[in-house]
């Protein structure tokens, strides 16, 4: 008896075995295929700094970094400025460098956090405000710098 069971279990177990993809999270299979935009779509366009682009004491270029793009932007009455740089040195010597000038600028820490070679840190104070946020990009430190106020 049981022999005849055998053959009409595999019968059932064959049919319908195509292969069906199943949707991961819960998420709908698409037949079209999904579209990549290029970087240059995502990613804002960097702004070539101009030639007599100077740094306030309180944010400074960080010595022996490469100046990459500068952007302005006016809020209201207030001037904001970000500042890309990019660098050899190591995450801890730009961040003790940007604590020092943000202190000796009268400004008072409102964030500080280094962890795996990247950061970031912010200060406000005395009408400033600033900010340097710093990650590894293969072989060197990309900086970028935030500031208001003069």
């Amino acid at each position: 008896m049981r022999g005849c069971y055998l053959p009409i279990f595999i019968l059932l177990v064959g049919c319908g075995s195509e292969r069906q993809a199943v949707p991961s999270n819960n998420a709908g299979l698409h037949d079209e295929p999904l579209s990549v935009q290029a970087l240059s779509q995502i990613a804002p366009e960097l702004t070539a700094p101009p030639s007599d682009f100077q740094m306030p004491d309180f944010a400074p270029r960080y010595p022996g970094s490469v100046l990459v793009s500068v952007n302005i932007a006016d809020a209201g009455t207030t001037r904001n400025h970000e500042v890309r740089l990019t660098t050899t040195d190591d995450a801890e010597a730009i961040m003790a460098f940007y604590r020092e000038r943000f202190a000796t600028g009268g400004m008072r820490k409102t964030s500080d956090f280094l962890s795996g070679g990247s950061g970031m840190m912010s200060a406000t104070g005395k009408g400033r405000k600033a900010s340097v946020a710093i990650a590894r990009e293969r072989d060197h430190q990309a900086i970028i710098l935030t500031y208001s106020g003069e």
